[in-house]
Order: structure tokens, then C-alpha cells, then sequence
């Protein structure tokens, strides 16, 4: 494990995070240690030890008998979301099932948000169908007592302001918005900056990533380390941090599916060169 990779707490005042889809092999303590490395202080778990079931790797490995600190090693890194496999265009008994199992992990760990896809919603000519699953989500997670809100990632369907206001516009009060920024900018050609403006009502943790435009392997464009592409990366953590955001930024490096990808650790690195740089 590098001992210092950057040093964002004392360079940045926004709240560091990573996903753990970017470093998948590694034990609960071997990520908390890498954030610490980078001074990151919040962790969002998408894979643990090789396995993306972390509801499965948790009972077979006892969480919930352990402490959060004795399982991240002592270290003082905080996990402040999990992200689920669940899809809002899927039937809720589906996703239900998999929300249970994350419930009792949301509250050992205090996480405050578990991360949902949009899937492939149709918004302009059937919102009721994703209006009614999240009436189902409200009730569910009131008979429950559960204490967490869902995140909907934007990743298919869900890109601009008007799209999010449909969905959210029935005051479901336990959803929030994860907003991929690369995703609006790179699939739509969205201005960050404008998506910004826009999605900021509604976003409570945010994703950035850099790419280039050329295809690689899977998609019609190629992931590159923070900095390195065309993401406007720079402006968009100076328009967040002179509006004062206070929910995670966080580092979304999709090694996990992209094995061509370099290791987190490097791109962990160029983060804190691009976050430092005058």
C-alpha cells in the first residue's frame, strides 16, 4: 500500500470519497487504509474482498458482530453509502428483497444513503410506474423503522433537471439524487457546470470520473485517470466548493468492469495532483 498518495483533506474542503468498485479485491481494512493513504475520509462499498453480494460476504464474515472500526482496521475512514444492484424500472419486490439485505449493514455502519439505478424509465410518458415504486420504497422503509434514504443514480435514463423533477416531483422525502456528473456530461453533452445549477436541489453525493473520446473495450469512449481527459474537473470542484457542497464527492474509477483500467491507487494520485493544482 502506497504511504501517501495525496493529501485531499489538507488541499480540498470538500467531503473525499471513493468507490470501492475501484480497488474490488481488497479486504474492508486494506480500503480503509488506501483512503487513509489519500486522506479521503469517506468510503461508498460497492465490492468487498472479490465479491459484489456484500450483504453475503457480511454474513459470512459476522459484520454485524464487529464493530465499524475494528472492521475497517481502526482506521477513522466512515462509510457513508452502499450501492446496490436495485433498478427503479424492475418490479419493487425485487429490489425490495436486495434493500433488506443491505438494511441491517446501512445501520451497523450509520451509512445514509444506499444507491439505486434509474434503469429505463420512461418519465414524459409513464411517470406512475416509477412514481409507484417509490410509493412502495416510502412505505417499506417506514413499517421497517429504517433510517436511510434512497440515491438514484443518474446512469440510463434520468439526465436532466426536467427528468429528475418529474420523477422526485411527488415529494417522496426518503430519495435523493447521486449524480454522475461524467455520465450527463459524456452520454448527453451536458455542461457539468449547467447539470450543476439544475440537479443541485436535489443531489446529495456526486460521482466524477475523466475520460477521452476515443472506444476502448466496452464503450464508445475510454476512461482515463482524473485530469487526464476532458472532463472540466477543476471547474466543476470550484463551483462546488464556492457553493459550499456538503455531501460526498467521490471518486467513481470502474476497474470493477474494466480490468484495462490502471490500478486506484494511480488514479487516487492524479486526483490529488488535479485537486491541488493552482
Amino acid at each position: 500500500m502506497p504511504d501517501t498518495l495525496a493529501n485531499l483533506k489538507a488541499t480540498s474542503p470538500l467531503r473525499w470519497c471513493f468507490s470501492s468498485m475501484g480497488c474490488a479485491e481488497l479486504t474492508l481494512p486494506q480500503i480503509a487504509a488506501l483512503a487513509d493513504s489519500a486522506g479521503i475520509g469517506l468510503l461508498e462499498l460497492r465490492a468487498v474482498g472479490g465479491k459484489i453480494n456484500i450483504p453475503e460476504l457480511a454474513t459470512e464474515d459476522n459484520w454485524l458482530a464487529r464493530s465499524p472500526s475494528e472492521l475497517l482496521g481502526g482506521s477513522p475512514a466512515e462509510v457513508v453509502a452502499f450501492n446496490s444492484s436495485v433498478w427503479l424500472h424492475k418490479p419493487f419486490e425485487d429490489g425490495l428483497n436486495e434493500i433488506k439485505a443491505f438494511a441491517p449493514l446501512m445501520a451497523h455502519f450509520g451509512a445514509g444513503s444506499l444507491r439505486v439505478f434509474d434503469g429505463k424509465l420512461d418519465l414524459f410518458n409513464d411517470p406512475d410506474t416509477a412514481w409507484q415504486w417509490l410509493d412502495n420504497w416510502e412505505k417499506a422503509r417506514a413499517e421497517n423503522g429504517w433510517n436511510f434514504s434512497l440515491s438514484v443514480e443518474t446512469h440510463d435514463s434520468l439526465f436532466t433537471a426536467e427528468e429528475v423533477d418529474i420523477l422526485l416531483s411527488k415529494g417522496h422525502e426518503n430519495v435523493t439524487l447521486l449524480w454522475d456528473s461524467h455520465h450527463t456530461w459524456r452520454k448527453k453533452g451536458l455542461d457539468p457546470l449547467e447539470s450543476w445549477d439544475t440537479l443541485r436541489p436535489w443531489t446529495t453525493h456526486i460521482h466524477v470520473k475523466d475520460s477521452l473520446p476515443e472506444p476502448s473495450a466496452k464503450l464508445p469512449y475510454t476512461y482515463v485517470k482524473p485530469g487526464q481527459g476532458e472532463f472540466p474537473l477543476r471547474a466543476l470542484l470550484d463551483r462546488l466548493e464556492a457553493d459550499g457542497f456538503s455531501g460526498p464527492v467521490s471518486l467513481e474509477w470502474e476497474k470493477l468492469w474494466h480490468a484495462e483500467m490502471d490500478p486506484l491507487p494511480d488514479a487516487l494520485r492524479s486526483l490529488g495532483e488535479a485537486v491541488s493544482r493552482a
